[in-house]
Order: C-alpha cells, then structure tokens, then sequence
C-alpha cells in the first residue's frame, strides 16, 4: 500500500460530483448498511449522494469540498459547511465538518488526518472559533479516530431519515483563531 505522501488535495469542482457521488455512496454504504440493505438505506444513499446533490452542495459558498487524490483517482474529502444551524447553542460560532469520507483502502494512512487538519485551518481562516461535527454511535472507528485528532464529545444529537432515527455523538475542537 502507498504511503499518503503521495496524495494531492484540492478544492472540489462540479465536474467532480459524478466521483464524489459514487465515493460517498461506498463509504456510507460500508458503514450503515453492515447487516445489508434496506430500501431506507438505499433510498437515502441515493438521495444524499447523487451527482446533482454534489452539484448543488459543491456551487454552494457556504460549503467547502476538499478533495485527496492519488494519480487522479479520488480516495477521500472533506466537506465543511459554515452555515449550519448547531445542536448546541456553544457551537453557534463554528464550522461543521459535515462529511470526511475516506474510501476503506485509504484509511488509517493519514489521508483523513490530513483532510481534518485542512478544515481546522480553513475553519481558523474564516474567523470560526469551533469545529465541529457528527458522528453516529455504532461508528466507533470514527469516534475513535476523532477522539485521537483532539476532539471532545460534547452531546447527542439524533439524525432520522424514514421511520428509524439513529443517535450520533457531538465532537468538537476549539481552534487557535485570532481576532
């Protein structure tokens, strides 16, 4: 396996969404739908990951999609929303991360590391005092992982598409901006 020395980042364009779509779509699928599919599930992954859905988000100011390739292939982004309305009044002056998405044969390199890093500093540079983010509570690799980046569980906040509501975890870092 290549070191992740050898992976660019950039800012997402709209002609990437077909790629980011089908990324997002494994990575979800990989994590939600370990016991197989529902038709929630694949209604949501579709729904959620289609390349008009990318589209929008990526034209959208108040995202920011970061990409990781290796050789022009799409293994992981970020994508950081300054808009969001927090779960918790404390948040109110930061950033959501509000997807990392890492393809399975990238993890543990340091790709999403790097990719959280990225945000934090662009999370600083827009003036954002916080960065936050959820993570569903069966996700333990990635409770894990934020934990290990510096993150603190702050709270619970539920997410629900269908009839089936799942709790998720609140992290949250504080950031080193000056003003």
């Amino acid at each position: 396996m290549p070191l992740a020395t050898d992976v660019e980042f950039r800012p997402a364009e709209p002609g990437d969404r077909l790629c980011i779509g089908v990324l997002a779509t494994q990575v979800f699928l990989d994590t939600y739908a370990t016991d197989g599919l529902r038709p929630d599930l694949a209604r949501e992954a579709l729904n959620n990951y289609c390349p008009a859905t990318f589209d929008a988000r990526i034209r959208d100011s108040a995202n920011h999609v970061l990409l990781a390739e290796r050789a022009g292939h799409l293994v992981a982004f970020s994508e950081c929303c300054s808009s969001p309305t927090p779960p918790m009044p404390v948040l109110c002056d930061g950033v959501q991360l509000t997807s990392l998405y890492v393809q399975r044969r990238w993890q543990r390199l340091g790709i999403g590391a790097a990719l959280v890093a990225k945000a934090e500093a662009r999370a600083e540079a827009c003036g954002a005092r916080v960065l936050w983010l959820t993570v569903w509570v069966g996700n333990s690799n990635a409770r894990a992982f934020y934990a290990a980046q510096g993150y603190q569980d702050v709270g619970s906040a539920t997410y629900a598409f269908e009839e089936h509501v799942y709790e998720n975890r609140i992290y949250s870092k504080r950031l080193q901006t000056k003003r």
